[in-house]
């Protein structure tokens, strides 16, 4: 479905400011990112209609003087950006419906924007006291609104979902809607291996019923310790194979979607716009830093997690587990020192370009992995989604856990201002008109 992603706390702050306006109807302007390929706006400015830019205004209505609109059309037609036209039902309960004035407004003002603005399609959006609604601008086809950050909130009526007696001990726990939420967000799991065996299983048993996984990767001998729903037959099978069987047997009803591909390759990671929420399940620096751009980028909130047990002399001495959100407001792995400039040079290069270059010498050397250590990271991590898209008081949105000492500590990184990846004069909210640190489209691996 076509979607609207407003970074927080821009919607929250926005509806507040129109709805206190004395009973009348209030406008604002935001301007947005088309994404035609994820059909999503990703609003990068919003703001209300200065009062002096009002034609008239009254409980039921409210008219824009042209010289406004002139101003609109214009920033939209020189910046690209679609606009997203909002106004105010301030007396509807629910979710607003729009009105006959709204049909009849829309339809002149698509009109002049056709004319004047980006050649983009528009939206519009109309706010009551407890939600909202949105549309492509003079057409009936309605669009979702999702507000992103340390909460993921879905602004407008849920569609589609139907309460299933399977979850009744959940809904127990946090709510039928916030379980109807879990069921419809689209999921994307990057990386089947250890950690990301574990949250597919996880996500099939919470009830998600949309899961994309994607991982390059077959399934060897060695990996038979720690890939949950694997049996021995498995090996030289798609992990995500794997994945799919596995939550399919748990959730006959999900619908499951496994791509045996690379998230770094760039036609892959065009991918990452299409979902609502992310699970980062992967060991490589490469593609933890593709997603951690796309997560400010496109505004989808990603939950990360990595496991390291450290071996020296024959004995464990550390097991380290990284649990941490990518969400706007909420500082990214580059704020954080989580990735690795030289490892995600390497990553990239293709096996011709690995094999000239005098830098990398030998095979990655595989690492401990442990089921019951990627267990407590993955747990970690899928009590940190229910927090994020639930009632579940659960507020931390970075936690490191230490192994040997039994403690998961709550890690507080500041958000730089100038971060090239999630702040305003970096790639946050700016879309398809940023690239991503990908492969070309022209590489293709030999073994997929």
């Amino acid at each position: 479905m076509s979607r609207v992603r407003f970074p927080a706390p821009l919607y929250s702050d926005l509806a507040s400011t129109l709805l206190d306006a004395s009973d009348l109807e209030s406008c604002a302007i935001g301007y947005a990112h088309y994404d035609a390929h994820s059909d999503t706006w990703i609003v990068a400015d919003a703001s209300p209609v200065p009062v002096d830019a009002y034609e008239d205004r009254t409980c039921v209505s409210a008219v824009l003087k042209p010289s406004f609109l002139i101003e609109v059309a214009h920033r939209s037609r020189v910046t690209g950006m679609s606009v997203i036209g909002i106004h105010t039902h301030p007396d509807s309960p629910g979710h607003p419906r729009f009105s006959p004035i709204d049909d009849a407004g829309e339809t002149e003002l698509g009109s002049y924007l056709g004319r004047r603005a980006a050649p983009m399609p528009h939206v519009a959006l109309v706010i009551g006291p407890h939600g909202c609604r949105a549309r492509r601008l003079g057409r009936e086809e309605e669009v979702e609104v999702w507000e992103v950050g340390q909460v993921l909130k879905l602004l407008s009526p849920m569609q589609g979902v139907t309460d299933q007696e399977r979850d009744d001990r959940q809904v127990r726990a946090f709510g039928a809607p916030g379980q109807r939420l879990l069921r419809r967000l689209r999921f994307g799991v990057i990386g089947a291996g250890g950690t990301g065996s574990l949250v597919c299983q996880q996500l099939a048993h919470l009830g998600a019923s949309w899961i994309t996984v994607i991982d390059p990767d077959l399934v060897e001998e060695t990996n038979l310790n720690r890939l949950v729903g694997s049996i021995p037959a498995d090996v030289r099978q798609p992990k995500v194979e794997v994945a799919a069987r596995m939550i399919r047997a748990i959730n006959p009803e999900a619908t499951v979607l496994p791509h045996r591909a690379d998230i770094v390759d760039e036609e892959v990671a065009n991918l990452i716009a299409t979902f609502d929420f992310v699970l980062l399940c992967t060991d490589s620096h490469a593609s933890r830093a593709v997603v951690n751009q796309a997560a400010y980028q496109y505004l989808v909130p990603v939950i990360d997690m990595g496991v390291s047990i450290t071996v020296a002399n024959e004995a464990v001495s550390h097991i380290t587990g990284r649990v941490q959100m990518l969400a706007t407001g909420l500082p990214c792995l580059t704020c954080s020192g989580a990735l690795d400039g030289e490892a995600i040079r390497r990553e990239m290069l293709t096996p011709e370009q690995r094999a000239a270059d005098p830098y990398v010498h030998g095979e990655r050397e595989p690492q401990p992995a442990v089921l019951s250590i990627n267990s407590t990271v993955s747990s970690l991590a899928m009590t940190m989604l229910l927090g994020a898209v639930t009632p579940v008081p659960v507020k931390p949105r970075y936690q490191i856990y230490d192994g040997i000492r039994g403690r998961v500590k709550e890690m507080a990184v500041p958000v730089q201002s100038d971060c090239v990846v999630c702040s305003s004069m970096g790639a946050l909210t700016k879309g398809s008109t940023w690239n991503l640190p990908v492969r070309p489209t022209n590489f293709h691996r030999s073994d997929k």
